[in-house]
């Protein structure tokens, strides 16, 4: 298996920060990546050092560009009429749908590190992420904006095989990258020949949305993904996350206009909001600022209030036990990016041969 149990683990601690304590969670996880094929043991110290060369390139230099995939999808016929909206929910006919998952980097802002001019880059270099090894060489800092692609969250009311609640969510957030979090080491250890990897601080979204801790909701956080060469070529990632615990998970706002419109849409196949949209935009002027409910955080206490406490000793209904399944949900997330970007990594022979890499690995565009 990739993952092996006693080499990743969750975890609940306090820190000092700001003159004040914050309980924080986190996870470190360390799973193989890749690793040589060499038939002969005289050969495997080359192709160790081979491997090394080749990682640390990958990782500082491209593996933020090439962090996004897509999954298999049906094929859309380009030339069939256009369903009309009112049957759209009726329609058996594929769809052109996006089925990215991973993480899709971008570069927004830089600070430059002799003359401490700040910039914004150009849309052409928006997804070719900078060599990494210009961050305090270069730039003092870059600012980066991550799409979380495929992320929902999902909560089950009344246990695993009852109806649950799936909110899928377009997750985005800021991060900030300094030469601190870059890590570029030969031979730091006894039976290690390469350390490589990066990190970045997250940026919090001062704006209100519906979900209330998660990418861009952070109080603080940070995360460190390394990729370390061993002796016999053996390649494993390493990743550490920290930040606070949540103090909310939903923000659902109780606006009676806006949720009887959707259930109205729902019995219409959409054709409410469209007959009533000036009517909708007159009624909802009046209820912008509606009070909000985490009604995730209110199951628990409620549940807990009327059994004693039973709910949280007998059947894990606890904030604990959502932090320890935000945890796995952030676990299993770069999981996945991690081994669908060992498919882009075998991909290549040489990452070291600018000219033969395929040009959406040099942008950072797919097709």
């Amino acid at each position: 298996a990739f993952n092996q149990a006693e080499l990743s683990f969750g975890f609940f601690d306090e820190l000092r920060l700001d003159r004040r304590t914050l309980p924080i969670l986190g996870n470190v996880q360390e799973m193989l990546f890749d690793q040589p094929r060499a038939p002969r043991a005289e050969g495997r110290r080359a192709a160790a050092e081979w491997m090394r060369e080749q990682v640390r390139e990958f990782v500082l230099h491209y593996f933020m560009r090439v962090s996004d995939f897509r999954q298999p999808a049906a094929f859309v016929e380009t030339d069939r009429p256009a369903v009309p909206s009112y049957l759209r929910e009726l329609s058996w006919c594929p769809t052109d749908v996006d089925t990215r998952q991973g993480f899709g980097f971008s570069q927004c802002y830089y600070k430059l590190r002799d003359t401490g001019r700040i910039g914004k880059f150009p849309e052409s270099r928006r997804h070719a992420i900078v060599d990494l090894h210009e961050i305090g060489r270069t730039y003092e800092w870059i600012v980066l904006k991550v799409s979380i692609f495929n992320f929902s969250f999902n909560f089950e009311l009344l246990g695993p095989d009852a109806p649950r609640l799936v909110i899928p969510l377009k997750e985005e957030s800021y991060l900030v990258v300094t030469r601190d979090f870059i890590t570029d080491e030969d031979d730091p250890e006894p039976g290690l020949i390469g350390d490589y990897g990066f990190g970045y601080a997250f940026i919090k979204n001062p704006e209100t949305g519906t979900l209330a801790f998660g990418p861009g909701k952070f109080d603080a956080a940070i995360e460190l993904i390394n990729f370390r060469v061993l002796d016999s070529g053996e390649t494993r990632v390493r990743m550490v996350f920290i930040a606070n615990r949540p103090e909310a998970v939903l923000n659902l706002r109780l606006d009676p206009v806006e949720w009887s419109f959707r259930v109205a849409d729902l019995l219409s196949f959409g054709m409410s909001s469209r007959f009533f949209a000036p009517f909708r935009d007159a009624l909802t002027a009046g209820t912008a600022n509606a009070p909000t409910v985490d009604p995730v955080l209110a199951y628990i206490d409620l549940a807990n209030s009327l059994t004693g406490g039973a709910a949280a000793r007998e059947l894990c209904v606890s904030r604990e036990q959502l932090d320890k399944r935000l945890l796995l949900q952030h676990f299993n997330q770069h999981y996945q990016a991690i081994t669908s970007s060992l498919l882009t990594w075998r991909k290549v022979p040489d990452w070291l041969d600018r000219d033969a890499l395929p040009e959406w690995i040099i942008t950072g565009m797919g097709k």
